[in-house]
């Protein structure tokens, strides 16, 4: 599948909630998650400039369970193909990713809570080192238009009285990359 999503800094996550509640949409209670994410060889270039075809592997630690997620890019890093399932042995698997020459480049520690806006999903996020985000996703077919899907996220974000303008393009393993290397 293709997922598509927008990501929002949110200035009054307060406000936002009551906006999204008076839409009906129910919030999940906070969901810990630690993601690991691996790189080819340490190919620290792939942190400064995406392109298509880049490929993302991640390890998402759970409370009690673990998943292993690969998103390869289409038109930009909000803009992916997606895999994902969930993983029995975490350790093993980052040893096979080991072996086959990836190593563990970034941690993202945040705070998450779910939820359902019409056909979107909503995930409230409050990550260490970064700050508090909203992002709206959506799953499509392989070949759709990602500008009109992006257009169409857009509204349903202004709408909850959001601005366009305090999107951040960049995925959260890219921003704390950056963080640490500036």
């Amino acid at each position: 599948m293709r997922e598509i999503e927008i990501k929002l800094r949110v200035k009054n996550l307060h406000d936002l909630e009551k906006r999204l509640a008076e839409k009906g949409c129910v919030i999940s209670s906070p969901i810990a998650q630690h993601d690991v994410i691996y790189s080819k060889g340490g190919d620290v270039n792939a942190w400064k400039e995406s392109k298509e075809g880049d490929v993302v592997l991640r390890i998402r630690h759970l409370a009690s369970t673990a998943e292993f997620n690969l998103k390869q890019q289409k038109s930009s890093e909000m803009d992916n193909l997606e895999y994902e399932t969930e993983v029995k042995d975490p350790a093993v698997l980052h040893n096979i990713l080991l072996v086959l020459g990836y190593t563990p480049e970034v941690e993202v520690k945040k705070m998450r809570r779910k939820g359902k806006l019409g056909k979107y999903e909503v995930c409230l996020d409050e990550v260490e080192q970064l700050g508090t985000f909203i992002e709206l996703e959506t799953l499509t077919d392989e070949d759709v238009d990602p500008a009109k899907v992006r257009e169409d996220l857009f509204v349903e974000l202004e709408s909850l009285g959001l601005s366009r303008f305090d999107e951040e393009t960049r995925g959260y393993d890219t921003q704390i990359y950056q963080l640490f290397q500036s």
